[in-house]
């Protein structure tokens, strides 16, 4: 690293952030939570609304009800310190995941309540969504991962009803603190995946004592902008998922050339000769290089979802691209039913993009990659003219705790790999970082269930394994 570099990095690295005393005014214990009914979970739940202000500033405007769901205890008097289930995205509610993640956890950790909060702007929290699936936008998607024109749109319906600067994640910090007074509990134990990692560590940066300990799995650092690590990733993990094709009986007979067959599809991508005709559009469409490559990534988060991907290049390498739109058609849907837009541009544009530049994009690794630097640039336009949320000096310093937290990493990650969890750790004092071999973006194997059941009833990270054997690969398909 250059030296005038480094002095600034190090000098920014031991700033005092200068958060403010938050400006909510929080509640008093109050049991406000009825029974209630969640799809698919087997075991007694309760939800409630607190109702907060959308700008702590002025507290006679907007009001917002942030929702709120527990699965209590199945085992004995809950203890006080619940496990806090922070959702990714930014933008997924973190109720939509109580048949799934919730039950889990609680089937883990019996003897504590799981408490789900669905971040102000999604779920049930006012949530603020927009449709990108639109037919009429579908040849723009084919070229954009973010079509400017369905972003415009968003952004004009969404700030006709909220203040978009206000659904940053020190305002979900101060949301969590709220219902947690409330509720009467003591210190959370916070479980974050993925950009559930960020809120997790500006939770932790405002309210230090109100964390007993922490799960991170696929680290977002704070002082890190997003997507500046995506191409290199995506490029790893894709080059691994041939690798292991070719060493699998099947998928190598069905696939001989699939290295050349994948060379061949993005050079005659990136040629720009790709077009491909489209219900209702009276002239072929060109597909972009870098949006297949971006939709192909996302493919590639696990290595489940994965196993379609030889067959996908090897039906392009043939001239036929239609399993292709499908899966971007699929990432499309995917971004519209399960991310709430408002929420993902006012976090990802205050927080990250706005702190990219053209020298972060230069030294990011993205030149020669197949996805390049597409999707920052197609996120720098989206946030463009989104408005951005006041963030207090110090901010994206990197974040000092001794709490004690476990850190998990798929090996096979194209969004958040590794070096990213190491890079958070090197502020943490009490820490173990597990590398899933074998494993994508938030998986699960029974090494982290392990250190997890551990770290939460001991408090503390001594004695935790660190060691993870291999998940072997599922069978890749090799027919339509």
């Amino acid at each position: 690293m250059p030296r005038p570099l480094w002095y600034v990095l190090l000098a920014f690295a031991f700033m005092q952030p200068a958060f403010p005393a938050p400006a909510a005014s929080f509640g008093a214990r109050s049991a406000r939570l009825s029974d209630c009914r969640l799809d698919d979970v087997p075991m007694s739940r309760a939800a409630g609304t607190f109702e907060v202000a959308e700008n702590p500033a002025l507290p006679n405007g907007r009001r917002l009800g942030i929702a709120v769901a527990v699965l209590p205890a199945q085992k004995g008097p809950a203890r006080r310190d619940p496990i806090v289930f922070l959702s990714g995205g930014p933008g997924q509610a973190a109720i939509d995941s109580a048949a799934g993640t919730g039950v889990g956890l609680a089937q883990l950790f019996p003897d504590r309540d799981v408490l789900l909060i669905d971040q102000r702007g999604t779920g049930r929290s006012a949530a603020l969504t927009c449709a990108f699936d639109d037919v009429a936008d579908r040849p723009a998607t084919l070229q954009h991962f973010l079509p400017p024109a369905a972003i415009a749109r968003c952004r004009e319906q969404l700030a006709a009803k909220a203040d978009l600067t206000q659904y940053s994640f020190l305002r979900f910090a101060d949301d969590i603190e709220h219902v947690r007074r409330a509720l009467g509990y003591e210190r959370l134990n916070l479980d974050g995946l993925s950009y559930g990692t960020r809120a997790a560590q500006v939770y932790l940066r405002a309210y230090p004592d109100a964390v007993r300990t922490a799960y991170l799995g696929s680290v977002v650092p704070i002082d890190v902008a997003f997507p500046l690590p995506f191409a290199r990733a995506a490029e790893r993990v894709l080059d691994a998922t041939v690798d292991a094709c070719l060493q699998q009986t099947a998928c190598a007979a069905a696939f001989p050339a699939l290295r050349e067959e994948t060379r061949r599809v993005f050079a005659q991508l990136a040629a720009g000769s790709v077009r491909v005709a489209l219900p209702g559009v009276a002239e072929p469409v060109p597909l972009s290089v870098q949006r297949v490559a971006e939709s192909v990534r996302t493919m590639t988060y696990s290595p489940d979802a994965a196993t379609d991907v030889p067959l996908l290049l090897h039906r392009a390498s043939l001239d036929d691209w239609t399993p292709l739109l499908a899966a971007i058609d699929a990432t499309v849907h995917d971004f519209s039913g399960r991310f709430a837009a408002g929420v993902f541009f006012s976090i990802t544009c205050a927080e990250d993009v706005r702190y990219i530049g053209e020298a972060d994009i230069a030294t990011a690794g993205t030149a020669g990659t197949r996805l390049g630097d597409f999707r920052v640039r197609e996120q720098q336009a989206a946030c463009k003219d989104w408005p951005l949320a006041e963030l207090p000096r110090g901010y994206r310093a990197p974040l000092r705790s001794s709490v004690p937290m476990l850190l998990v990493s798929g090996d096979l990650d194209p969004a958040t790999p590794a070096a990213m969890a190491d890079h958070l750790a090197e502020g943490l004092a009490n820490r173990v970082h597990l590398v899933t071999p074998g494993l994508g973006h938030t998986g699960w194997p029974a090494c982290a269930e392990r250190a997890y059941r551990r770290l939460v009833q001991t408090g503390s990270v001594r004695g935790i394994d660190a060691t993870c054997a291999p998940t072997p690969r599922p069978p890749f398909r090799t027919a339509p």
